[in-house]
């Protein structure tokens, strides 16, 4: 790779984790609609604070998981922009959440 390309792919990366991301969260099986399913965040928060925030509007003391476009499960410590980068739909990251396990 030319070095050239190298500094744009480092430059576009790091415009995107400054920038905000747009989060859209969608129910599996028999999880309840949450109020506000779309929302902004930095690029440089953590897929925990996401975990949070569902546990938080559920009201749930038990487990709920995560899926990054229905099919795996970040770790909590991922950053939003990279999994922007690499899964986003249209415009958007999504997730979705379930209150029992939905995928293995």
């Amino acid at each position: 790779m030319a070095e050239s390309e190298e500094f744009f792919e480092a430059a576009t990366s790091s415009l995107v984790r400054t920038e905000k991301v747009v989060v859209h969260l969608k129910p599996v099986s028999n999880a309840p609609i949450l109020k506000q399913t779309r929302f902004k965040m930095s690029g440089m928060e953590q897929f925990g604070v996401i975990a949070k925030f569902v546990k938080d509007q559920l009201r749930s003391k038990d487990s709920i998981f995560l899926y990054c476009n229905s099919s795996f499960s970040p770790a909590a410590d991922e950053l939003i922009a990279d999994l922007y980068e690499c899964f986003k739909v249209g415009q958007e990251l999504i997730v979705n959440y379930a209150v029992t396990e939905a995928w293995g």
